[in-house]
């Protein structure tokens, strides 16, 4: 089973060899690693230019894309849907550039689709939260009842690995809209058009504390409201979660 890894990035210099160096030292390595720059201006591109002769080592065919700017698109979905569209693989993992794996992640991924049915459209792994300062896991998240999505992101969106049917045939790309909460959007479409999860028991994908939704949890709550509007028949439980999440600063 053909594998993609997309790791978007923007001036990413202090995290991107960690995460790099995840993949390359997977099990079972995937067929592309695809990255996506944002117009760095640190020294993301100069690491990755010496990072090259590690995926020669590794046999993991490396390329680096420019992300175009487009009018009315949020640079974090349009690079994701940048990506895909570059994508050759029949699993994509999206692995932003202050996450990384577990040295398994990937093996055990393709051994859950390979024993489902074809129908299967998504295996999801929890993920650990991780400090910066000292390395520490602060928390699992682990996937939570479906139901739950009309008041909260019942996945752990770096833990998600999609068919690629999934992206280009059932459910389309990430909505551009959305600067935060996209995953939240495309999660919500998952469900509504019946797309089927596995779930595996251990955490696979490690991610640093302190992400952009962590730095704008206002727009996050304004953007997860006006989802959970978009896609449920029942918008009480969505302004419940809002008021809440406002109150605790969450």
């Amino acid at each position: 089973m053909k594998t993609t890894v997309i790791t978007i990035c923007w001036n990413s210099e202090r995290t991107l060899s960690r995460c790099v160096r995840s993949v390359l030292a997977q099990s079972s390595r995937p067929t592309e690693h695809i990255i996506v720059d944002g117009g760095s201006t640190d020294g993301t591109l100069r690491m990755l230019e010496a990072l090259v002769p590690e995926y020669a080592a590794a046999e993991v065919p490396l390329r680096v894309l420019a992300q175009e700017r487009r009018p009315n698109e949020a640079g974090i979905p349009s690079a994701w849907n940048q990506g895909l569209a570059a994508a050759q693989g029949e699993v994509i993992a999206l692995l932003n550039s202050d996450d990384w794996y577990e040295p398994s992640a990937l093996a055990r991924v393709k051994d859950a689709f390979a024993a489902a049915s074809p129908e299967l459209g998504m295996v999801v792994a929890p993920v650990n939260l991780v400090r910066g300062q000292d390395g520490g896991v602060e928390k699992t998240l682990y996937p939570k009842c479906p139901w739950l999505i009309e008041v909260m992101m019942p996945v752990p969106h770096p833990g998600c690995f999609v068919r690629r049917d999934v992206y280009f045939s059932q459910v389309g790309l990430f909505d551009c809209q959305y600067k935060i909460s996209a995953d939240y959007d495309f999660i919500w479409r998952c469900r509504k058009a019946g797309v089927q999860m596995a779930y595996l028991p251990d955490p696979l994908v490690n991610m640093e504390i302190g992400g952009l939704a962590n730095r704008s949890r206002s727009l996050a709550r304004r953007e997860t409201l006006a989802i959970a509007h978009r896609h449920s028949r029942f918008p009480a439980p969505a302004w419940i979660a809002w008021g809440v999440r406002a109150l605790v600063g969450r």
